[in-house]
């Protein structure tokens, strides 16, 4: 049965992202090693993900305060950075992305974007004109849950008017699509050929069923 909706994740699902040039960046002008800075921004994710700054800025405060860096000039220097180097299409679309989701939305099928990110990734969404390809753009940090948490999957669902029984969400990471199964959706976990999330990839599908790229939701 087709499903009445689709929620598919951002990073690495339908995005992919020069960030390692950008990590590269940082890592020179703080003169930090790279491990320093994931462990840092891992530190601070989970509080950037749900809205707990007020802004980019603060978000970027938030990482360099964990790197001993207190210096609101730097701050403001680096959150330019971000916000210059994300705004230079250094965010690639798959090109299977928008195909996929206009022939799903031709069909009758309501689509959401449903992503776990701090507020760099708004004007990714702006400049790609995801708001308009999709019916629904869900960003973690807007709405305060990220993904596993339920909440982000069910501000999704109610967005679209969907019932979580006749929809499908897409994600790169199992775990994410572990929080969605246990709310009933169908899943679909994407391993495409090449990719490399920061995350990394399960050792295992844990049951969810495995594509390599959006087409296959076409089938």
């Amino acid at each position: 049965m087709s499903p009445d909706a689709v929620l598919i994740d951002l990073y690495d699902t339908f995005v992919w992202t020069e960030w390692p040039a950008f990590r590269e960046l940082m890592c020179t002008h703080l003169s930090v090693e790279p491990a320093a800075l994931m462990s840092a921004l891992d530190r601070t994710r989970p509080a950037r993900s749900v809205g707990a700054f007020p802004n980019a800025e603060a978000d970027m405060a938030a990482v360099l305060t964990e790197l001993g860096v207190d210096d609101p000039a730097v701050v403001r220097e680096l959150a330019d950075m971000e916000r210059a180097f994300f705004s230079e299409e250094r965010v690639h679309l798959f090109d299977d992305s928008l195909p996929v989701v206009r022939t799903l939305r031709e069909d009758g099928v309501r689509a959401a974007l449903v992503s776990n990110c701090s507020h760099s990734t708004r004007p990714t969404v702006e400049r790609l004109a995801l708001d308009r390809e999709f019916d629904a753009v869900i960003l973690s940090f807007e709405v305060g849950a990220k993904k596993p948490q339920p909440e982000i999957y069910r501000a999704a669902l109610e967005a679209l008017g969907a019932r979580p029984q006749a929809s499908v969400f897409v994600d790169d990471q199992a775990r994410y699509c572990d929080g969605a199964r246990d709310l009933d959706i169908d899943t679909r976990l994407i391993v495409r050929p090449g990719a490399n999330p920061p995350e990394g990839f399960a050792p295992n599908a844990n049951g969810h069923s495995v594509i390599t790229d959006l087409r296959a939701l076409l089938g």
